[in-house]
C-alpha cells in the first residue's frame, strides 16, 4: 500500500469555535523520510515531530501539551478535530486546513484602525473579576503582532491584522487555542475574547503609554521555610533536605505542563541550569496537573523534560488550585499564577518570590525578567 503523501510547504488552518473561526498557519516539512509540522505564530516556531500516519489518517500528537490532531488529508486539504485531552469539557474542535495559503486573516478593506503603541486592557468585562492587561503592538500596514501583558504572565505571540476598524489577532500553541477581536470605538476599542471552545468574553482597551502592572515581586511571599517532599515521574520520592541540596542556591519553579508561560520558563531555566549548576545552584519543578492520573501525569512530566532537556528534577506536587498549591507548599502564601518561582540562598533564606513569568513575546518585559534574574541570581549565590 503506497504511503500517504503530504503536501509540503505553507497551510492555512481554521480552528471552528462559537461564532466565530481562528486562523493560524503551518508549515509541513520532511526530514529524513519523515513529516514535520512547524505551527506559526508571529516569529515563533513550533516544531511538531510526533506524527503518525495510517492510510489517509493523520495523527498529530502535540509537543509536551496533552492534545492531538486527528486528520483526513485529501490532497491539498485536511479535515478532522483537535482534541485537548486536558479538558474535561467540550474538549474537541473541528479543524480544516488549505494547502498553499499564507494568509493568516484575510482583510478586505485597508485599515482604518491603527493599534501600534500600548494599551491599557480589561479582560472579562462583564464579570466581577475583570482583570487588567497591558496590550503592546506592534502595526506594519494591516499586520499586527504583538501580546498582552499580565500579572499571571503573557498572552503568547499573536499574530493578526487590522480590517478596516478592526482588529483581529491569534495564536495556537497546542493547549491553548486563543482568538481576540476588537472593533474601534473613539478612542478606544471594545471586543471578545475566544478562549477555544468552552470561553467566551467581551474587553475593552484605550491607549495609555504610562500604564504598568503590579510588582511581580510583591504578590506572593513565603511566611517561613520550605518543607516539601513528592514523587518524580518514576515514583522516586525527592525531598528540599535530600542531600543533592545541602548548601545550594536554590530555584523552586511552581508550574504546571499544560501552562505555556511556565513552558517558556522551563526553557530559559533548563537553559540556565546546564550553563550555571557548577556555581552551587539546583532547581526544583513542582508540577500541579489538571488531572489525577499518574501514569497521563507521569508521561507529561517525561515529555516535557525531553522536550526541553531538564536536567533538574520536576516533581508532581498535587492538582491545579490555588489553594491546593498553598495547602501542599506551606509558607507560599498569597500564591496567584502559574509559574511562580521562589529563589533561596545558599543559607537557605528566601530572597525573592516571582509571580508568573514575562516570555519571549513580550519583548522589552523579557529582557528586563532577564536583568532582574540575573541580579537576583548572583545575591543567592554570594
Amino acid at each position: 500500500m503506497m504511503l500517504l503523501q503530504i503536501l509540503t510547504g505553507l497551510w492555512r488552518a481554521l480552528l471552528l469555535l462559537p461564532d466565530a473561526q481562528l486562523p493560524f498557519n503551518f508549515e509541513m516539512k520532511k526530514e529524513q523520510e519523515k513529516y514535520i509540522m512547524i505551527i506559526h505564530n508571529a516569529e515563533e516556531r513550533i516544531k511538531v515531530d510526533e506524527i503518525t500516519i495510517n492510510g489517509d489518517s493523520l495523527f498529530i500528537k502535540l509537543p509536551v501539551y496533552d492534545s492531538q490532531f486527528r486528520l483526513i488529508v485529501s490532497g491539498a486539504s485536511m479535515e478532522g478535530d483537535w482534541i485537548n485531552y486536558s479538558r474535561k469539557e467540550v474538549p474537541v474542535i473541528h479543524f480544516k486546513a488549505e494547502h498553499n495559503n499564507n494568509n493568516r486573516f484575510i482583510t478586505s478593506s485597508s485599515p482604518t484602525l491603527n493599534v501600534d503603541g500600548r494599551w491599557e486592557s480589561w479582560m472579562d468585562v462583564t464579570d466581577k473579576d475583570s482583570s487588567l492587561a497591558i496590550g503592546v503592538f506592534k502595526q506594519q500596514g494591516s499586520n499586527v503582532t504583538g501580546t498582552f501583558l499580565s500579572s499571571g504572565g503573557d498572552h503568547r505571540f499573536l499574530d493578526g491584522a487590522v480590517s478596516g476598524d478592526t482588529l483581529w489577532m491569534s495564536t495556537f500553541d497546542g493547549s491553548h487555542c486563543w482568538l481576540y477581536r476588537a472593533v474601534k470605538n473613539g478612542d478606544e476599542m471594545q471586543g471578545t475574547f475566544w478562549s477555544g471552545n468552552h470561553y467566551q468574553s467581551s474587553w475593552h482597551a484605550k491607549r495609555n503609554n504610562n500604564i504598568a502592572l503590579p510588582d511581580p515581586e510583591s504578590i506572593a511571599k513565603v511566611a517561613f521555610p520550605l518543607s516539601f517532599t513528592f514523587p518524580d515521574a518514576d515514583s522516586n520520592l525527592v525531598s528540599i533536605t535530600d542531600k543533592r541540596f545541602e548548601g545550594k542556591a536554590l530555584i523552586i519553579q511552581v508550574m504546571g505542563t499544560w501552562c505555556p508561560n511556565c513552558l517558556d520558563e522551563t526553557a530559559f531555566l533548563s537553559d540556565f541550569y546546564k550553563n550555571n549548576k557548577e556555581k552551587g545552584i539546583e532547581i526544583i519543578g513542582l508540577d500541579f496537573e489538571k488531572t489525577t492520573d499518574f501514569v497521563r501525569i507521569s508521561s507529561n512530566i517525561k515529555r516535557l523534560s525531553a522536550r526541553y532537556n531538564t536536567q533538574y528534577p520536576i516533581l508532581y506536587a498535587g492538582s491545579v488550585g490555588r489553594e491546593e498549591v498553598m495547602k501542599k507548599i506551606p509558607g507560599l502564601e498569597n500564591f496567584k499564577s502559574y509559574p511562580t518561582t521562589i529563589y533561596i540562598n545558599k543559607q537557605g533564606k528566601v530572597v525573592n518570590v516571582y509571580s508568573g513569568f514575562s516570555g519571549p513575546a513580550t519583548g522589552a518585559e523579557y529582557q528586563k525578567f532577564v536583568s532582574g534574574f540575573n541580579t537576583t541570581i548572583e545575591k543567592m549565590v554570594k
